[in-house]
């Protein structure tokens, strides 16, 4: 975090201010015409003053999206239009409200937290299709010294057997991976991630240069889950590179584990450390090697203040929310006059229609976008009352039953202070309300919660045999609770689950409750572990609509192949 020179920057913050606003006046001017060059020089000319005045002051942050913006505004030529072209006139534009905002924000909270700009810088360095910068960015830190690793049990295995294994948990890997982008099933994505991390630092061991960077990137992931911190773009770039080095390893075999992991993820991974709360002997080590700070934000500080920065305030949306039901009853006490009346019309229609149009921005302003297309729709209606001597009593009701729906939705804002997950998730009600109220469907939700209940009875019987050097009285009942959980996906018709679970519990029953104990036993059954993982995570990954993943039962029927105990379809079923 940087120190803030009040005393520079309350001298020149209304001349900036002032300029923000001169340029961004210019750029609409250009825009209204699209072919005034001299405002678009006018614009160019105004940042150009901006970049010097936020140098002069040292500014880091804000100086860099400047710098940026300028690099942007150069880009424009009158006359070209075209998606980017319109893309480009968006991003500016919204830099110039980002660049205001964040001046407010540092007088209002005394700090520079020039990270909360690397989202708006990035949106301008892709413009120019230049490379974007990790969220570390502005973070110090000095990488010359690394903690020592804890001890881990290695695994051996090598040439065939090796890119064998390091392509199943590649494969683990990009499970959670894909569900961590698409930021589902968080908690699981990222348990079946570390489970791969976990695997590869058991392969390379403590002398290999790259098990810094697993242990790492296991630690980071595990801070992350325990802080519930926020999966933004960066972090998801981040551990999507990690994927390529998992890659090169697969293809390289024992000598990419040589390589030195690149100093960029290290230093990101350090980043996240650093943000996390985290209190674990890991974090400790870590922290106490590269001399990590606590910073005076956390992640969900960091997410609350981007908000503010992209959007409109709380007291901003409250106030939106009060001017909305000013609006609403105004235009309900237009609708009933006319209703009353012995001619059934509205005098000013064009001024009833300005007053709805403008309701319906506002309520796609403040997140409601399903309620302004309701209303959107209903001025389609409104339109054509043009044309008719009298307007129709049922027309009227119509319209006035859906200033009643956003009346009420309005209010829950002013009452509530929905969130923006709860406004996404008032938009889609009507149709999770309809999936919830099938008889079906909660059947079908018992017999999916009864399963996942097997599963986990299954993974704590099998810890429990690992940990008692393979006791088969942990896992006596493995197999029939297997055969179970495999009876309700057939009820589901979850048919290649079901087959999965059916090879497990054969597997159970011919390898793991042998007295004999087979050789690399641990080995399989981490392997095994995995199919039971994986269908974990297929039922966890149950919608709404009870539709589930089937990507992830591929991770399974690998890992089944590999015990020798592969997947049969249902004609070698029968």
């Amino acid at each position: 975090m940087d120190t803030v020179n009040f005393q520079s920057l309350n001298l020149v913050r209304d001349e900036l201010v002032a300029t923000i606003e001169e340029a961004a006046r210019n750029l609409e001017r250009f825009v209204s015409s699209q072919e005034d060059g001299e405002a678009l020089q006018a614009c160019v000319d105004s940042v150009a003053q901006i970049v010097g005045t936020l140098k002069l002051i040292e500014f880091r942050g804000a100086e860099l999206l400047a710098q940026e913006l300028l690099l942007g505004a150069k880009e424009i030529t009158p006359g070209n239009n075209g998606p980017k072209f319109e893309r480009c006139l968006e991003v500016i534009s919204s830099t110039f409200f980002v660049l205001s905002r964040y001046l407010e924000y540092v007088q209002q909270t005394e700090r520079k937290v020039p990270v909360l700009l690397i989202p708006q810088i990035n949106e301008l360095r892709k413009l120019r299709g230049e490379v974007v910068y990790p969220e570390c960015h502005f973070f110090q830190v000095d990488l010359s010294e690394s903690p020592s690793l804890p001890v881990c049990d290695r695994l051996e295995v090598d040439g065939a057997e090796l890119t064998s294994a390091v392509r199943r948990i590649r494969h683990m890997y990009q499970i959670g991976l894909l569900g961590f982008i698409r930021e589902s099933q968080v908690k699981n994505s990222i348990a079946m991630m570390r489970r791969g991390l976990k695997r590869l630092r058991r392969i390379s061991g403590n002398d290999k240069p790259l098990a810094l960077l697993w242990w790492l990137a296991d630690v980071t992931l595990e801070a992350m889950s325990a802080q519930t911190m926020e999966i933004i773009e960066t972090r998801k770039m981040l551990f999507g590179r990690l994927d390529r080095i998992v890659k090169q390893v697969e293809q390289n075999g024992m000598k990419a584990f040589e390589a030195n992991p690149p100093k960029g993820l290290i230093k990101e991974l350090v980043y996240l450390v650093a943000l996390s709360t985290s209190d674990s002997e890991d974090v400790k080590s870590i922290s106490s090697v590269y001399g990590l700070d606590r910073f005076s934000y956390t992640d969900h500080d960091l997410a609350g203040e981007r908000d503010l920065l992209n959007g409109p305030s709380a007291h901003t949306v409250s106030s939106l929310a009060s001017v909305l039901q000013t609006e609403l009853t105004n235009t309900k006490k237009v609708l009933e006059g006319a209703s009353q009346s012995s001619i059934q019309r509205i005098d000013d229609l064009d001024s009833f229609l300005a007053t709805l149009q403008k309701v319906a921005e506002i309520l796609a302003i403040v997140g409601l976008v399903s309620a302004s297309n309701t209303l959107k729709n209903e001025l389609k209606r409104i339109e054509g009352w043009r044309d008719e001597d009298e307007i129709e009593l049922s027309e009227m009701d119509e319209v006035a039953n859906t200033l009643l729906y956003l009346e009420s939705t309005v209010s829950a804002i002013e009452t509530t202070k929905l969130s923006d997950e709860k406004l996404q998730m008032a938009n889609k009600v009507a149709q999770q309300e309809v999936i919830a109220s099938g008889e079906l469907a909660d059947a079908k939700r018992i017999v999916l919660s009864e399963s996942e209940a097997g599963i986990s009875l299954a993974k704590r019987a099998l810890s429990s045999f690992s940990d008692s050097d393979f006791d088969t009285g942990h896992i006596r009942n493995i197999a029939k609770t297997l055969n179970t959980v495999r009876g309700g996906l057939l009820m589901l018709k979850c048919d290649r689950a079901a087959a999965v679970l059916d090879r497990c519990s054969a597997f159970v029953d011919e390898i793991l409750m042998d007295q004999d104990t087979q050789p690399g036993l641990k080995e399989m059954l981490e392997t095994f572990a995995d199919s039971i993982i994986s269908v974990e995570y297929y039922l966890n990954s149950a919608t709404a609509s009870l539709h589930m993943d089937e990507s992830v039962l591929k991770l399974a029927e690998e890992s089944l192949e590999a015990l020798g105990y592969p997947v049969l379809d249902e004609e070698q079923m029968e």
